[in-house]
């Protein structure tokens, strides 16, 4: 019979308690997986997709579901910084409203 070798990614769902055929999916993966649909289908940017995996990798794929939700809400308010700074600019240098 022949082995089949695992991913990384398929070791470390092993290592955190799934198995590579019946993975157990966290709240982070879960909603990395969600943000991937939306950005494929043209609603969220490659780098806001990036950004927060980033940012759940360094708060670890296990945190809890609240600390993950802080990241997020963070995350919306930058953007919605970086939008108002962008109406800003337009109506300043372009005179559009």
């Amino acid at each position: 019979m022949r082995q089949r070798l695992l991913s990384w990614r398929q070791c470390r769902v092993e290592a955190e308690g799934g198995s590579a055929y019946a993975p157990r999916m966290t709240a982070a993966g879960q909603f990395i997986a969600e943000l991937h649909r939306e950005r494929q289908s043209g609603k969220v940017s490659s780098e806001t997709e990036l950004h927060l995996k980033h940012v759940f990798r360094k708060l670890r794929w296990d945190a809890p579901a609240s600390t993950l939700a802080a990241a997020v809400g963070e995350e919306i308010d930058r953007l919605e910084r970086e939008a108002a700074t962008l109406r800003k600019l337009r109506a300043d240098l372009f005179d559009a409203a």
